[in-house]
């Protein structure tokens, strides 16, 4: 019994070391961007919601401002997120398992929100509504 006890207590161990590993491994995905781009997260509870797609649309038309000001767009959604490579085509963009960057910058109780991140990796701008592009690149 004791035996029995002590293996349930190592194994639950284990278990929960590897859910913080996976949880660590997904914030520094951030991190490599620190002072090379500035991170731009686009995040929804739902996908398909109007201001979600109004967001979207938003920034897609400015892609030369976005590299000039290394500008890279996140799509965060409450079980998964991805970093855009191609805004023509985003089905070509790989999505990644995770809850991670929604829970961490909007949380459970937020429908929508935009958090610019600066190249120090601090938080420049949040906004829980629709950024237009003038209040991200300036007049």
């Amino acid at each position: 019994m004791v035996v029995e006890t002590q293996n349930n207590i190592i194994r639950s161990g284990f278990i929960f070391l590897g859910i913080l590993m996976i949880n660590y491994a997904h914030g520094q995905d951030l991190n490599k961007h620190l002072w090379k781009n500035r991170v731009l997260l686009i995040m929804s509870q739902n996908e398909n919601s109007k201001e979600y797609q109004d967001q979207i649309a938003e920034f897609y038309k400015f892609p030369r401002e976005l590299k000039e000001r290394k500008m890279l767009i996140y799509h965060v959604l409450p079980q998964r997120y991805t970093l855009i490579k191609d805004p023509v085509d985003p089905e070509q963009n790989e999505w990644v398992s995770s809850s991670a960057l929604f829970d961490k910058f909007a949380g459970k109780n937020v429908d929508f929100k935009v958090v610019l991140i600066g190249l120090d990796g601090g938080n420049k701008l949040e906004k829980n509504g629709l950024l237009s592009a003038e209040e991200l690149f300036g007049p």
